[in-house]
């Protein structure tokens, strides 16, 4: 698959990458699929994802009911700080 030049519209599979975790075919969004292969690899099982598809985050939801969510730097910055003002 060529690596699209952006992200697919909400609700379509047009830029999902077919991969093999735990014996299942999962397709999965192109520009986290990278990220579902090394957790996969490293023995921590991925049950869903979504690239946020420019509308949201990224998430990716793993079988011990954790969820990951992926920002950049700048995001997590922000984040910290809304959530250490929303505690005091």
């Amino acid at each position: 698959m060529i690596k699209p030049k952006k992200c697919c519209g909400m609700g379509t599979h047009e830029h999902t990458v077919p991969m093999a975790i735990k014996g299942r075919r999962q397709d999965v969004d192109f520009c986290v699929a990278h990220i579902i292969a090394a957790l996969n690899a490293a023995n921590i099982t991925t049950v869903n994802s979504c690239c946020g598809h420019g509308e949201l985050f990224p998430t990716i939801l793993l079988e011990d009911d954790k969820c990951l969510v992926i920002v950049n730097r700048e995001q997590a910055i922000e984040i910290i700080k809304e959530y250490k003002g929303a505690k005091q």
